[in-house]
Parts: C-alpha cells; structure tokens; sequence
C-alpha cells in the first residue's frame, strides 16, 4: 500500500514542507521509513493512505528520476452494448516525459490494448 506523508523540516530558522511517498503495510511503517531520512527533529504533518494507487510501472531506476503519477483508462464493453471505463492511478519513474510516454506505452503494449494514458502529473514528492 502507498502512503503519502507530509513533513515539515527545520531549514534556516524556517520550515520546509516536503512530500514523500513509500510503499508500507501500515501507517507506523510509512511514517518510520520517512523519519530514518529526515531525523526526529523535523515533524510528520500528514500521513494519507493512496487507497487508489495501484503498484508503480517501474522501479526508480537513476537518482534523478522524477516520480510521475499517471492515470490509466481502461474500457470496458458490457453485453448490453454500454462501455464501462475503469481508471487506475498508478506511480511511474523516469527522468523527463519522453521517457515517461515510452515506459507507459511499452507497458499498455503488453497486452493491455484497451487502455489510454488519461492524465500526466509531475511531482516533486520524494519516493522512500
């Protein structure tokens, strides 16, 4: 399960919001995993569980990959005549988008045909 976590880290007599993500069986876990990184004098502001995201694509691959979330439409076609159209909420690692549409493409290429990449959204969070 993915956890995102919200710390506020002392930097310069100011604090810094940073965002994390980690894949953790519960929230303890999620949480230590981020303060073995950050220390014990900064503090957990938020820990949310992404009950949507579904395993990442990839592994984080270089140390200057971007953690990209990207949405996956799959449709669908019911016997009635109806299309249903699922979406998954999925992690995917790569530097820049170039890289990022060939890793998603190669990925819905495996046999995946009735899926479309729907959304794109860089962050600036940082994977544990």
């Amino acid at each position: 399960m993915y956890y995102k976590i919200k710390a506020s880290i002392p930097e310069n007599n100011k604090q810094k919001i940073e965002t994390y993500l980690t894949n953790a069986d519960n929230f303890a876990e999620a949480a230590q995993k981020v303060i073995q990184i950050i220390g014990v004098e900064s503090e957990i502001e938020d820990i949310c569980l992404m009950k949507s995201f579904k395993p990442a694509i990839n592994e984080q691959y270089d140390v200057n990959n971007k953690l990209f979330i990207v949405k996956i439409a799959e449709d669908i076609y019911q016997d009635n005549g109806k299309t249903k159209t699922f979406k998954y909420v999925i992690p995917v690692f790569a530097n820049n988008s170039d890289e990022l549409h060939k890793i998603v493409n190669d990925y819905i290429s495996q046999g995946l045909e009735n899926m479309r990449l729907t959304t794109i959204s860089e962050t600036k969070w940082i994977y544990v």
